[in-house]
């Protein structure tokens, strides 16, 4: 079963959505600065409280090779081991800042049963989502606006088309 909507405006999942979006802007901007103060290339990140992963450059591969943990994460990210220089001053760097997560419907009382996907996503200030369970069915939450399938596509194409046109 395959589901698409708009989440309302003011809506507890709209307000977590955009808060989280400038928290990950914050994080972004330390994260630039941290790497900026310890000579990381890597642009792409993950942030834990106790941890960082980056995508690592061939550069910070060379550099800092004995400041990761051993093999690579799922999509080729490093962890800088805990006790090194780096994830030490990581670790004190973040201490009293909240992590960015991105909302999950189901911390909104949506329940799903089974395999499922799903997808969260903004254009300006409205708020779109799909959810595709397979084997089972669910009733969307009050502040999430159903739409027809052909609809949200039409949204996403003229939102690409629209990037394309800027390049």
């Amino acid at each position: 079963m395959d589901k698409y909507f708009e989440i309302e405006k003011g809506s507890p999942i709209y307000n977590d959505y955009f808060r989280y979006l400038e928290e990950a802007k914050k994080m972004t901007s330390i994260f630039n600065a941290f790497a900026e103060k310890h000579g990381i290339e890597a642009s792409e990140f993950i942030p834990r409280k106790k941890k960082l992963y980056i995508l690592p450059t061939e550069k910070d591969k060379d550099v800092f090779g004995r400041k990761f943990t051993q093999g690579y994460g799922e999509y080729g990210e490093k962890q800088f081991k805990c006790n090194s220089d780096i994830g030490k001053d990581w670790v004190y760097t973040v201490q009293d800042m909240p992590i960015p997560h991105k909302p999950m419907y189901f911390t909104y009382g949506l329940h799903v049963l089974g395999r499922f996907s799903s997808r969260l996503f903004n254009i300006g200030e409205n708020l779109y989502g799909s959810l595709s369970a397979h084997e089972c069915s669910f009733e969307l939450l009050e502040c999430r606006k159903e739409m027809k399938a052909s609809e949200f596509y039409k949204i996403l194409e003229s939102e690409k088309e629209k990037k394309n046109h800027e390049k």
